[in-house]
């Protein structure tokens, strides 16, 4: 070794535990490089582990594989180690040993959450509080912020309801489905404090987030927490040196669940008529055998196609995301700064989305005793979308025949409108999103500041302020297209048909913008009395203004598809509105805290709401709470099981409210109109009812939980049992149709949900590998309690005693085989042939089975909500490389489908392959029905032989990385290098015909046409300069 440094003007020297230290032997450059490994508590690597020479700004971070090389002055220095979630440690270089070891801070009762305008030992949380790491949420990639958290908290319900770029739509329930009212269940969204949306922050921008799940957790933010709270804190700088991080990732999206309809010409055109000639419907739809043999021998040429317009419609799609972060501090100011971009194409033609992400978090110290920060963000997203909405464009592709292609065989660039004149169908979807556009950019910001003020020992004041402001502008172009008939006539002539989307290039554009102001104040007490007694107190008073405007305009009449300005098109039937709305909401809030001996624990929370949505007297509202924990493994009697590492038994009860009715329904409202006395005048007229009285909806939760950790942290987890009641649901009264008005909106209603969650991690290290298994397990049952008569929606029903919106249909019991079984059985509503289905005669008016089926028939079916959801993960990880596994499940969800991409010849679209299994004289069975057509009710009727189960598991993620060697990395001033390969929805084990996570299951219509699901593969790469 000496002799490589003797012309280098260095030496070395062995330290305790082989640790080589190399010292400068030149006075005027002396300094000595260090170099270690960092584990925690098991013997696993740490990443990311601040390492900083005390007293100096010299600093490095430690690399995946938990090594670290840094040079400091001499073998006098100190080195501190810090990381979220470990226990600092000062180590001097003279005894510093190759492996540092971190504590874990839950194991030194030093690990905070971030709660209600504040944070807490999270060994002294009495409320059912979850928390996600930033690291963790970022394992996988994903475009939406809200995608990450699915399967990843008990308790917490996210379904992705479409895939379209920019417009994932996910829903997010915690502990269920609250209200039926148009309050809604989102939970509400903090970020940095400061209301926000999950879908605009970019998620390596986020350092971590905590779910609040019950009232006591969630009472402190009252009128708003009726459906949880989120609480999203983004990535601060730290003292130390510069760091700057690098990530990168490109994937390719491959379709998923898409359905697999028959598109050969042929086989259509014969099960077409098979349907048409078994049910006696649409004769004049026939078609001849001459046009079936003329695609038959055309064998799929360009005159009589087998279009598969799924393969023309979807496709493969790239995406790809940059982020930049440089972050660090000196002295007193700390900063971080992040820089995001995603560029997603859609897997429908002719869609994407472009994202634009950027947050400065500042903070400076002041003075001994004032504290500054300030938090601003910006986003930008680009989105085209479908023409006209998702949903509508994709039922247009499976409503196409496979007789005709998007143009003419001709050449002539016209477009195509069907085959022969008396076939139904939709729009030429091709065509139409090649030429009309539907334009969105969104913009939303975001600024935060705030002071903290240290009073005194203990005491501590924070004032805070913030403004979001959002705007979304739309650009809608319509451009007509006149359309033919696919085959000619008997002259070779292509016959024109009527245009789409009318006989004028149109132009709407449409400007929504909300702007939203936040203030709040708050003083907060924290002490320790006699070592044993721990106090907290906390104050403070909120102010919330909201504000949301829109304007439309629309134009037609332009001489060219290029203009998109309104002023290029004529003014006959120009039109244009608007509509504005404000709300405000004031606040005082207070909590305590108490624990003695870090054993006991106590909290009560207070918060009194004003809310601008009610009338004067109405608008006040008191949201208490109280929660209480025993941390048992603190006993006397418990030291000596060394096994239990903690053990605290919790229990809660709170009050929340819901502001969320709408537009001050309380008011009486008068609209202008016109009525004939003697002659037309114009005057004005109340066309609703109004209940001035209204208030809030009202939620009371009552929950007790178990958290415990085992065999030195090993093995960790939580249990909670939740019951949560609203009442008051705000909602239109049941008035009968003679009264002529609309109902008004009353507190009348009350729903229950009563669940459980479970979570459990264990990790362990054998040798060089480290092992990780976490999983989630979550149930609830929704019941409604108050609801007056019952209500019919179709197939679904609202009865007390059931979960909102329960299936309420025929049971189906088998397919008539023969005329002598119809016979035979109990009397059908609708007069059934063989091929039919069969439905049960279950009850009569009497309660008993009356021999026949009719609306007296229909049943309860369960299946409208989950069962349980659950997730599971598994993590190894060896020298360098790192390979996670991530599972996520819903057991026992029905789903009604009935129409396009399910039924047969839905507006006559080509039924999917499964029914070539259908009953036939030949080929009889109880599993489907005959051929039919559309609006055949014996078929099509509402019954349970729709009801798909869309239980399923899905390998939802699985990654594996490989972290460089940071000596190799050294010598290019990189600190920190990963690569990764990622899949998301790699395989899914499920029953349902379709993918069971992408359908709409408040829609009574059954319509399985939505934006697709996407499996995507990733390459990606992180790096720390």
């Amino acid at each position: 070794m000496q002799q490589l440094l003797d012309q280098t003007g260095y030496s070395y020297k062995m330290m305790p535990d082989n640790l080589i230290v190399i010292i400068g032997t030149n006075p005027g450059t002396a300094s000595i490089s260090v170099k270690g490994h960092i584990t925690d508590d098991l013997g696993a690597a740490i990443a990311g582990v601040n390492i900083v020479e005390k007293g100096t700004t010299n600093g490095t971070v430690s690399d995946n594989s938990g090594n670290f090389t840094i040079r400091v002055k001499d073998e006098e220095a100190v080195l501190v180690f810090s990381s979220v979630g470990y226990v600092t440690r000062e180590v001097a270089v003279k005894g510093l040993a190759s492996d540092i070891v971190l504590e874990r801070s839950d194991k030194k009762m030093d690990e905070v959450v971030v709660v209600g305008y504040g944070t807490q030992k999270k060994v002294n949380l009495t409320g059912a509080v979850s928390t996600i790491a930033g690291p963790e949420l970022v394992k996988r990639p994903a475009a939406n912020t809200a995608l990450l958290l699915q399967g990843k908290v008990p308790g917490l319900q996210v379904v992705q309801n479409s895939a379209q770029p920019g417009m994932e739509n996910a829903s997010i329930q915690i502990h269920g489905v609250g209200t039926f009212s148009e309050a809604g269940n989102n939970p509400l969204v903090l970020i940095d404090g400061i209301q926000g949306s999950l879908t605009n922050i970019n998620p390596n921008m986020i350092e971590n987030i905590s779910v609040l799940k019950d009232a006591a957790s969630a009472a402190i933010y009252g009128v708003q927490a009726a459906n949880g709270v989120i609480l999203i804190t983004t990535k601060a700088g730290s003292k130390g040196r510069l760091n700057v991080d690098y990530s990168y990732n490109w994937g390719i999206q491959k379709p998923l669940g898409v359905p697999k309809l028959i598109w050969n010409s042929v086989e259509f055109m014969e099960l077409s008529n098979e349907g048409i000639n078994r049910t006696g419907q649409n004769t004049s739809k026939l078609y001849s055998q001459e046009q079936i043999d003329a695609y038959r021998n055309g064998n799929g040429s360009p005159q009589y196609p087998n279009t598969d317009w799924t393969k023309l419609m979807f496709k493969n799609a790239p995406m790809q995301q940059h982020f930049l972060s440089v972050n660090g501090g000196e002295g007193k100011t700390t900063y971080n700064f992040g820089l995001g971009y995603l560029n997603q194409d859609g897997i429908l033609i002719k869609t994407g989305y472009k994202k634009y992400n950027a947050l400065f978090n500042f903070r400076t110290q002041m003075s001994r005793v004032v504290t500054f920060g300030s938090n601003l963000s910006f986003m930008q997203g680009d989105r085209m979308d479908p023409y006209s909405n998702s949903e509508n464009l994709i039922l247009s592709i499976y409503a196409q025949h496979p007789l005709w292609s998007p143009y003419l065989p001709d050449g002539s660039g016209h477009v195509t409108s069907k085959a022969y004149d008396f076939e139904t169908t939709n729009q030429n979807a091709y065509a139409v999103m090649q030429t009309s556009k539907d334009y969105n950019k969104a913009y939303g910001i975001s600024a935060i500041s705030y002071v903290d003020v240290n009073i005194a020992k203990g005491l501590k004041a924070q004032v805070k302020g913030g403004v979001t402001y959002n705007t979304d502008k739309q650009t809608r172009q319509n451009i007509p297209l006149p359309t033919y008939l696919f085959q000619p006539d008997a002259n070779g002539v292509y016959n024109p048909q009527q245009n789409y989307l009318g006989t004028y290039i149109t132009l709407t554009k449409t400007q929504e913008e909300d702007v939203h102001y936040t203030f709040y104040s708050t003083l907060n007490y924290d002490r320790v009395f006699n070592g044993v007694h721990h106090l907290t107190l906390l104050g403070g008073y909120s102010q919330e203004n909201f504000r949301y405007e829109q304007l439309a305009g629309f134009r037609r009449d332009f001489p060219s598809d290029k203009l998109l300005s309104l002023n290029a098109g004529g003014t006959d039937a120009q039109t244009t509105n608007g509509y504005d709305y404000e709300w405000a909401l004031q606040s005082f809030f207070g909590r305590v805290n108490y624990a003695y001996d870090n054993r006991y624990l106590l909290e009560l929370s207070i918060r009194d709401d004003g809310s601008s949505r009610f009338r004067t007297g109405r608008r006040w509202g008191l949201f208490p709470s109280v929660s209480a924990g025993w941390r048992i493994s603190q006993e006397q009697f418990m030291k000596g099981i060394s096994w239990i590492s903690d053990l605290k038994l919790r229990g809660s009860w709170g009050r929340l409210g819901n502001q969320n009715i709408g537009n001050y329904p309380y008011q009486n409202l008068l609209d202008y109109g016109t009525y004939v006395y003697d002659k037309v005048t114009t005057g004005v007229v109340s066309r609703a009812l109004a209940d001035a009285d209204i208030s809030w909806e009202t939620t009371t939760a009552a929950g007790i939980g178990l958290d415990f950790s085992l065999f030195n942290n090993r093995l960790s987890g939580t249990y909670d049992y939740f019951i949560k009641n609203t009442s008051d649901i705000l909602r239109a009264a049941q008035v009968p149709a003679f009264v002529g008005m609309t109902a008004p909106t009353i507190n009348s209603g009350s729903m229950q949900n009563k669940g459980s969650e479970f979570s459990l991690t264990y990790r362990q290290k054998f040798g060089e590998v480290e092992l990780s298994v976490g999983g989630n397990y979550y149930t609830y049952k929704n019941k409604v309690t108050k609801l007056g008569a019952e209500e019919i929606q179709n197939n679904k029903l609202r009865r007390e005693g059931l979960p909102w919106n329960s299936w309420y249909m025929w049971q189906w019991i088998g397919v008539f085989q023969n005329q002598e079984q119809i016979d035979a059985s109990p009397k059908q509503q609708y007069t059934p042939k063989p091929g039919d289905l069969i439905y049960a005669d279950v009850s009569g008016p009497d309660g008993t089975p009356d021999g026949k089926v009719d609306a007296y028939d229909r049943v309860v079916i369960p299946g409208q909500y989950p069962e349980f959801n659950y997730g599971f993960n598994i993590g190894l990880a060896y020298k360098g490389f790192d390979l996670t596994v991530f599972f996520q499940g819903v057991e026992g969800i029905k789903v009604y489908t009935d129409q396009w991409g399910y039924g047969a010849f839905r507006q006559w679209s080509p039924p999917p392959t499964f029914w070539r299994d259908r009953w036939t004289p030949e080929h009889p069975t109880n599993q489907l029905p005959g051929m039919y057509v559309d609006q055949y009710l014996p078929v099509t009727a509402a019954s349970s032989f729709w009801l798909q189960d869309a239980s399923y598991l899905r390998l939802k993620n699985v990654a594996l990385g490989y972290n460089f060697n940071t000596g190799l990395l050294k010598k290019i001033k990189v600190q920190n290098l990963r690569v990764y390969f990622s899949g998301d929805n790699v395989l899914t084990f499920s029953r349902f015909i379709g993918d069971p996570e992408r359908v709409i299951t408040d829609n009574t219509s059954g319509r399985f046409a939505i934006y697709p699901q996407a499996s995507v593969y990733t390459f990606g790469i992180k790096a720390t300069f």
